[in-house]
């Protein structure tokens, strides 16, 4: 257990960006292969989702707010400098996705 938390005590701007972008990456898939899970695992990339996709990715971008406090109280300024990035691509990632698939 200390190791783990070791492990999440880092500094680097570098792993704020790297756990910015896989936590919400992987609450995506985990909701979006719960909302499908009627169909077979190689059908999903033939789904027809449309306008779901943006919707549900954006909701899963909100846990880096907890994480980004959770760093800002431990005063990890490089971290969170990492996430602020991380964040921001991957709200540009979902304005891109919002104009592609329309409002």
């Amino acid at each position: 257990m200390f190791k783990f938390l070791k492990f999440i005590d880092k500094n680097s701007a570098r792993f704020g960006l790297i756990i910015s972008i896989t936590i919400p990456l992987m609450l995506f898939l985990t909701v979006f292969f719960i909302k499908y899970q009627e169909y077979d695992r190689l059908m999903i990339l033939k789904i027809p989702v449309g306008k779901n996709i943006p919707k549900i990715f954006s909701i899963c971008v909100f846990p880096n707010g907890l994480i980004f406090y959770f760093y800002a109280v431990r005063n990890k300024l490089k971290t969170m400098r990492g996430m602020i990035a991380g964040t921001i691509l991957m709200a540009a990632l979902m304005v891109i996705l919002f104009l592609i698939t329309g409002f």
